[in-house]
């Protein structure tokens, strides 16, 4: 039976024995994962990155939250098994949603970058503003002189990821998922799973200083895109529990 999968990107061999799958946020695509994504492939991995339902030019549905969003990439888990899964922003949200579905019997890398675990209404307001607006306009000279470690190529991920997708989806998905509460997911990662969160602020990761089961690694001098601007460190951390495996 042919299982039928959502739109990705791939990089790498169809014939690696290795494989990762890449998770990208809001109001992105399978393409802002493109630097960690070149750098697993030529360590022997294939690197499979859907495009999160609304994003990429995929159509919606009616149904903005997250674990909607977690089911859609069921069939990539049916289709293969994966060594290493990574999320970024929501799309560790999503991630994180996945978490119960991964096997209980192999040892599997996830990585979580910069995800808003916990928000307040408060702070869900601000996200929505800070995913609208001028964000919506920048041009990719605008982000590359406000992101001075990002590359050309950067730029025009990041620009191209938000003119393909909807204009809505900031709204949706935050109306969609309140509260927008993550930390007791945590609960169903297997034994087998090993959990590490990247962040730039360590603000961001409180809510999940004191889990038993999580590795967390402040990235120094980051911006909320870790993945742009240090690639390596989001490969060695989803590298270091598998490696010798």
């Amino acid at each position: 039976m042919t299982t039928t999968v959502p739109s990705a990107s791939q990089w790498g061999s169809p014939n690696a024995k290795k494989r990762a799958l890449l998770v990208h946020g809001m109001n992105s695509s399978s393409h802002t994962f493109h630097r960690v994504a070149s750098t697993l492939a030529a360590k022997g991995y294939l690197v499979i990155a859907p495009n999160l339902l609304g994003h990429a030019s995929r159509m919606p549905g009616s149904d903005f939250r997250i674990q909607t969003l977690a089911d859609d990439l069921l069939p990539y888990f049916e289709a293969a098994e994966y060594d290493i899964v990574i999320g970024h922003s929501m799309g560790g949200a999503v991630v994180l949603s996945l978490l119960k579905y991964l096997p209980k019997t192999r040892p599997i890398s996830v990585v979580v970058v910069d995800c808003a675990v916990e928000l307040t209404a408060e702070q869900q307001r601000e996200k929505i503003s800070s995913n609208i607006g001028d964000n919506m306009n920048r041009t990719v000279e605008d982000y590359m002189s406000l992101n001075p470690l990002w590359t050309r190529e950067d730029a025009i991920w990041r620009v191209l990821g938000i003119q393909i997708g909807r204009a809505t989806n900031p709204l949706d998905h935050m109306d969609d998922n309140v509260p927008w509460s993550w930390l007791h997911l945590i609960s169903d990662k297997p034994a087998t799973t090993t959990l590490t969160v990247l962040a730039a602020d360590p603000r961001k990761v409180e809510a999940i200083a004191h889990s038993k089961d999580v590795r967390i690694v402040i990235v120094p001098n980051a911006s909320h895109w870790i993945q742009y601007e240090f690639p390596e460190v989001v490969v060695e951390e989803a590298l270091r529990s598998i490696e010798g495996q």
